[in-house]
C-alpha cells in the first residue's frame, strides 16, 4: 500500500511542477510503451509460430512438444501473473486456447504397415 501511496506522492509533486497535463501525457506514454512491447512480442510469436509450421516438431527424449513460445511473450506472462504461471495447466489450456499459432501439431514418425 506504501507503494501506491509513493505513486501517489510522485504524480502530485511532478504535476505542481510540470502542470497536470504532462502527468497526464507520462501515464500515456507508460500505457502505449507498454502496448508496444505486448504487440512486438506477439507478432514474434506469429512468426514463431509459421516457423514451426515449416521445421515439424519432432523432438526424441524432450517429452511431448506442445507449443513454441516465443520468449519475449514467455517473460511477459511471468512478470504479469508470477513465475508459476507456466506450472498452471489452467493457464496453459486458456493460453493455447487464445493463442491458437503456439499450438504445434506432432505426430508419429513410425511407420506403419498395415496388413490385410
Amino acid at each position: 500500500m506504501s507503494e501506491v501511496l509513493g505513486w501517489e506522492q510522485f504524480a502530485a509533486d511532478l504535476a505542481r511542477a510540470r502542470g497536470e497535463e504532462f502527468v497526464r501525457d507520462f501515464c500515456r506514454t507508460l500505457t502505449d510503451e507498454q502496448r508496444a512491447e505486448e504487440e512486438l512480442a506477439f507478432a514474434s510469436q506469429r512468426r514463431i509460430a509459421a516457423a514451426s509450421q515449416c521445421l515439424g516438431a519432432i523432438m526424441d527424449g524432450f517429452g511431448e512438444l506442445h507449443m513454441r513460445v516465443d520468449p519475449m511473450v514467455f517473460f511477459h506472462w511471468i512478470k504479469k501473473e508470477g513465475r508459476d504461471v507456466w506450472n498452471d495447466k489452467n493457464f496453459i489450456h486458456e493460453f493455447k486456447r487464445d493463442n491458437p499459432e503456439v499450438r504445434v501439431r506432432t505426430g508419429s514418425r513410425k511407420t506403419m504397415v498395415v496388413r490385410l
